[in-house]
């Protein structure tokens, strides 16, 4: 089991516990073991602490990163803010080290009169390596090993993504992902089954921090440009991964609605639909303290339940969900690069957002020639072709599929073999005739292979009465 020292920040514990106990939950299936640890303080915030004192920003910084290397373990955060504020420190110590010596003084001297800190006074070093919970989930436990717990996958769903700005800048401190086309956390989302949704604003600003210095009006206005833009693009919810970003589409979207601007645009934090895909309950996660309502995105997610029911019956949806999350594999395959008309990460996306039926009737999976180039590239020895089987069967079932696969097959079933064998051929090379074929043989083992099937039916219908 991993262990890491968690960093709360201020917002969640203090006004959104209902994010720490989904993002607890989360960290639990994945069994990684988050320790809390007295003694911290404010991240501090940039807006609010720079504007005072750079000393009591980067000494703040320093003196809880002193307290996590303390505890020997390296630092995840469910905040943009904190997180920012922690590299940025980091950076900025790690080349200005007057400032660094300034601050461990400091930090020592203050640590005088704690007993605690006799023989092992406060010192900050830059030794903790601090995660953003997106960064650790994407790099450190992988989006594969994450969609392999889903349980309930958000097939169907659009949901759209907001970064916020700390999660990715200062760029020169972070260097997470590109800070202006990031895509590591669509594919997180991706992964658990979702369609993720594009939209003009999606780099801007959430604006909260403007409702801190007293421009209200400014706040919402970035606010109102981004809820405009998830309206027009019919997307089923919005996902999160900063607290203070949440307050400002859920709060400020709810004092909207009371002023008779109707977006209705459901606000989840990553920990919890993450959470709802492994699985757990609405109730369970304290979702209603959420200030815009999330009925309509649970309408439309229920709604769907019958069709994964039907998908489950035919796939392993949790095999799906990790594969389409990957999509390493979408160049390798060897038909591909003859016909790019076939892409078979595209059939699997379609399985994955409802359209099994265009999947099956396309009739694209009988361009897989199983030679499992798929499988035996992937990291996790899924590959494809197991999938474009299945879709040739259930493509069988309903007829569908080249006029070829139906003779040969009927072929083998009536003669045993491919063809009838060339006597001259052979008798000019010598060779004796061919052995007899055992195509009764294969015939009667498929008969009985039927009987036990409608045996096994029948059985089953009559335990059931």
């Amino acid at each position: 089991m991993s262990e890491y020292t968690v960093f709360w920040g201020c917002t969640i514990p203090l006004r959104l516990p209902y994010i720490e106990k989904s993002t607890r939950i989360v960290f639990d299936v994945l069994s990684t073991k988050i320790h809390d640890v007295d003694g911290f303080t404010c991240c501090p915030e940039g807006v609010l602490a720079k504007a005072n004192s750079e000393d009591a920003f980067y000494a703040g910084a320093a003196r809880n990163l002193a307290l996590c290397e303390r505890q020997g373990r390296d630092v995840i955060t469910p905040c943009n803010g904190c997180y920012s504020t922690f590299k940025e420190t980091q950076s900025h110590l790690t080349t200005s080290w007057r400032d660094r010596d300034r601050i461990n003084t400091a930090l020592e001297a203050a640590g005088e009169s704690n007993p605690e800190y006799a023989e092992n006074p406060m010192k900050y070093t830059g030794s903790a390596r601090v995660y953003h919970m997106a960064e650790y989930l994407c790099d450190e436990v992988g989006i594969g090993a994450v969609a392999s717990h889903v349980k309930r996958p958000l097939n169907n769903m659009r949901i759209a993504v907001h970064y916020g700005c700390h999660m990715l800048r200062p760029q020169p401190a972070i260097r997470w992902d590109d800070a202006l086309h990031p895509t590591k956390f669509e594919s997180l989302i991706t992964a658990l089954g979702a369609t993720v949704v594009d939209y003009p604003s999606k780099m801007q600003c959430c604006g909260g921090a403007l409702d801190r210095v007293g421009a209200r009006d400014s706040s919402l206005a970035f606010a109102r440009r981004k809820l405009d833009d998830l309206k027009i693009n019919d997307v089923d919810a919005l996902i999160v991964a900063c607290p203070s970003c949440f307050l400002q589409f859920d709060l400020n979207q709810a004092a909207m609605q009371r002023a008779k601007e109707q977006f209705d645009i459901p606000v989840f934090f990553l920990s919890e639909i993450l959470a709802l895909s492994f699985g757990v309950d609405k109730e369970e996660l304290g979702l209603d303290g959420h200030k815009v309502s999330t009925d309509s995105f649970f309408e439309k997610w229920d709604a769907t339940k019958d069709y994964n029911e039907h998908l489950a019956r035919h796939f392993d949806v949790s095999l799906l969900n990790k594969c389409n999350g990957c999509r390493a594999c979408k160049d390798d395959c060897p038909v591909g690069k003859i016909d790019p008309t076939f892409r078979p990460n595209d059939l699997i996306q379609a399985l994955v957002e409802g359209r099994m039926d265009e999947a099956i009737e396309s009739a694209e999976a009988f361009k897989c020639v199983e030679c499992y180039n798929c499988q035996e590239l992937c990291h996790s020895r899924i590959g494809m072709a197991d999938t474009m089987r299945t879709l040739k069967e259930l493509g069988v079932a309903r007829g569908i599929g080249p006029e070829a696969v139906k003779t040969g097959f009927e072929m083998i079933l009536d003669q045993g073999v491919l063809g009838a064998p060339r006597a001259s051929a052979r008798k000019k090379l010598g060779l004796a005739d061919v052995p007899k074929s055992g195509g009764h043989a294969l015939r009667d083992v498929l008969a009985a292979l039927d009987a036990e099937f409608e045996n096994k039916v029948e059985t089953n219908a009559e335990s059931e009465e």
